[in-house]
């Protein structure tokens, strides 16, 4: 839980100034985000659910809608993310953002503020993906050689390190690989003319 004070700080930074609009939607942010996390960049707009506010931190996407006697909460990691569309027509913008399981759209009306949500997202999909690739070819230290195993996690062969000679320590097995960073990130840009 982050103190509302420096919540309202954070959404200052990134250029979100109601004051006295989505009130509830703040307060119910400044409990939702975890200590160290920041927001990035924040929309306000319609869902399929209604008005809300879609909120990008370095971690997640948080979609919130706080309504007198219901609360909507989507927390999206960003690695479960496989595709970002962004639809400019000449009174709104609309985003969406398609996970394995759904797609949630969120129309907006600052449609300089959803595109600049729409690359933050693409950018920080693509430097998860690349950290994932790297920690899958790194090298494996002097002195070892590589022996096929199968593993029961990734129900394929996964490379054992196994010492040359006689040392008795052993690098691990990788763990599973994550399901959802396999998938390709797909973005169209429909933009239009004028």
């Amino acid at each position: 839980m982050v103190n509302l004070s420096e919540v309202e700080q954070q959404l200052k930074n990134v250029g979100y100034h109601f004051r006295l609009l989505w009130r509830a939607e703040r307060r119910e942010l400044s409990q939702i985000l975890q200590p160290g996390e920041t927001i990035q960049r924040c929309a306000n707009g319609q869902y399929e659910g209604g008005l809300a506010i879609l909120c990008i931190t370095d971690q997640r996407i948080l979609l919130i809608d706080r309504k007198p006697l219901y609360l909507t909460l989507e927390d999206i990691r960003f690695d479960m993310v496989t595709e970002v569309d962004y639809r400019h027509r000449l009174l709104n913008a609309s985003i969406h953002i398609t996970t394995p399981n759904r797609t949630l759209v969120f129309i907006g009306w600052n449609h300089a503020e959803l595109r600049e949500l729409m690359n933050y997202t693409q950018r920080r999909i693509m430097e998860l993906r690349q950290q994932y690739m790297l920690q899958q070819f790194q090298q494996v230290p002097t002195g070892m050689e590589q022996s096929p195993a199968r593993s029961p996690l990734t129900n394929g062969l996964a490379y054992e390190a196994t010492p040359l000679s006689g040392a008795t320590s052993a690098i691990p097995l990788r763990g599973p690989s994550n399901p959802y960073t396999a998938v390709p990130l797909l973005s169209h840009h429909r933009i239009s003319k004028f």
